[in-house]
C-alpha cells in the first residue's frame, strides 16, 4: 500500500475537510451534467465528438502505460485520466470567454458531460476489480466486480425513477415534498441526504462514494425537485463545493506530492502524450460532426481542461493504492498544465476577424 499522507503533519488535518470538498464538488459536477446534458449531445450531433475523444486518448494512454509497464489497474486509471475533460472547468472557461452559447460551447459541454459519466463509471470499475482481484481467483473476482457494478446500475436506474415519480396532479413527489417544507433551506438538506444515501450505497457494494454522489447530483434537476429549489441547490453546492470547499482540496492534494519523489521526465512524457491526445481525437471527432478551420482546432483545445475531476481520480488512486506517488505526481502536473493551456490557446484560436463561431 502507498502511503499517503501528506507531505506536512499541517496537512494532515486537511483530510477531513478535503474530503467534504470532493463530495460537494462531485455533487456540483453531477447537477451541472444532469439529464438535459445527453439529450444535448445526442440532439447536436456531438455524440461523435464524445464517443471519438473519449476512445483516441485512452488508446493513447493504454499504449503509455504499456510502454511503461504499469500493471492492469493503473493502466486503466491513467487512460482514463488522459482522456477526461472537467464539465465544471470547461463551463468557468466557456462562461468567461461568452463561448457558452455558441456550437463550438455546446460542444464542448456536451463532451465534458459524456466523458464525466463515463470517467466515473470507469472509476467504480476500477475500484470495484482492485477490491475483488487482490490476491484471489482473477476471474471469479472479476466476475463478482462486474456483478457489483450491474447492481449498481440498476439500483441507480431505480433511484432515477423514484426522483421523477408524479402524483397525480402531474408533480414528482419529490418537488411536492420540498416545497411543502418551506423553508428556503430544506432543499439543500434534502439534496445532501440524497447523495450521501447514494454514496453510502455505492461504498456498500464496494464502489468509492463519489461514484454514488455524481449520479445523486445527476438526478437532482429542475424537473425532480422543482425549478426554484434546483436554482437554490444548484448555487449553493457551488458556493460551499466550489467557492470553499475545492480550494482546501487543493492544498491537500498539492501536500501529497514530494518534489524529491517527482520523475520530471515522467511528467513531461504523461504531459505531451494527454495534449495531443485530446487534441488529435477532439480534432479527429469533431471533423466528423462538421467542424472546420478554427473551430476544430479551438474543439481539441477546449477539451483539454482536466482540473478538478482528474485530481479526484489520481488522489483516489493514490489512496487506494493503485497508483505510486511518483505517477501521481505525474498526473497532477499533468493537470495543471493541461488546465491552465486550455483557456489561454482557447482565446488565441476564437478571438480576432477570422474566429468565425457557428451559434
Amino acid at each position: 500500500m502507498v502511503d499517503t499522507n501528506p507531505a506536512t503533519s499541517a496537512g494532515a488535518g486537511l483530510g477531513t475537510v478535503a474530503t467534504l470538498g470532493v463530495f460537494f464538488v462531485v455533487l456540483a459536477a453531477g447537477i451541472e451534467v444532469g439529464r438535459s446534458g445527453l439529450r444535448q449531445a445526442v440532439r447536436e450531433g456531438t455524440a461523435i465528438v464524445a464517443v471519438v475523444e473519449f476512445i483516441f486518448p485512452f488508446y493513447l494512454g493504454t499504449l503509455l502505460a504499456q510502454a511503461l509497464r504499469l500493471d492492469p489497474l493503473p493502466s486503466l486509471l491513467l487512460a482514463t485520466g488522459m482522456a477526461v475533460t472537467a464539465l465544471p472547468v470547461s463551463v468557468r472557461i466557456l462562461i468567461d470567454f461568452d463561448l457558452l452559447q455558441t456550437r463550438l460551447g455546446r460542444a464542448i459541454i456536451s463532451v465534458a458531460v459524456v466523458n464525466d459519466i463515463i470517467a466515473f463509471a470507469m472509476l467504480g470499475v476500477i475500484l470495484t476489480l482492485q477490491g475483488t482481484t487482490t490476491g484471489g481467483d482473477l476471474f471469479g473476482g472479476v466476475a463478482l466486480g462486474v456483478g457489483k457494478i450491474l447492481l449498481f446500475v440498476l439500483l441507480v436506474s431505480i433511484i432515477g425513477w423514484l426522483f421523477l415519480l408524479k402524483r397525480a396532479d402531474g408533480r414528482p413527489h419529490l418537488a411536492a415534498f420540498t416545497a411543502k417544507l418551506r423553508r428556503p433551506e430544506a432543499a439543500f438538506g434534502i439534496a445532501v441526504a440524497l447523495a450521501l444515501g447514494m454514496g453510502a450505497l455505492a461504498e456498500m457494494l464496494g464502489i468509492h462514494f463519489v461514484v454514488g454522489v455524481f449520479y445523486a447530483g445527476v438526478f437532482l434537476t429542475s424537473e425532480a425537485v422543482g425549478v426554484s429549489q434546483f436554482a437554490l441547490v444548484r448555487n449553493t453546492t457551488q458556493s460551499v463545493g466550489l467557492g470553499f470547499l475545492a480550494p482546501v482540496f487543493f492544498a491537500y492534494v498539492g501536500l501529497r506530492i514530494s518534489i524529491t519523489q517527482v520523475d520530471w521526465l515522467l511528467v513531461a512524457v504523461v504531459t505531451a502524450v494527454a495534449f495531443l491526445g485530446k487534441i488529435i481525437g477532439g480534432a479527429i471527432g469533431g471533423y466528423a460532426a462538421g467542424f472546420r478551420g478554427r473551430e476544430l482546432a479551438a474543439l481539441g483545445v477546449g477539451l483539454n481542461a482536466r482540473g478538478m475531476m482528474e485530481l479526484l481520480l489520481a488522489d483516489i488512486g493514490l489512496q487506494a493504492g493503485i497508483i505510486t506517488q511518483s505517477l501521481y505526481a505525474a498526473i497532477v502536473f499533468m493537470t495543471l498544465v493541461t488546465t491552465v493551456c486550455a483557456p489561454i490557446l482557447l482565446k488565441l484560436l476564437t478571438k480576432g476577424p477570422n474566429a468565425n463561431l457557428t451559434i
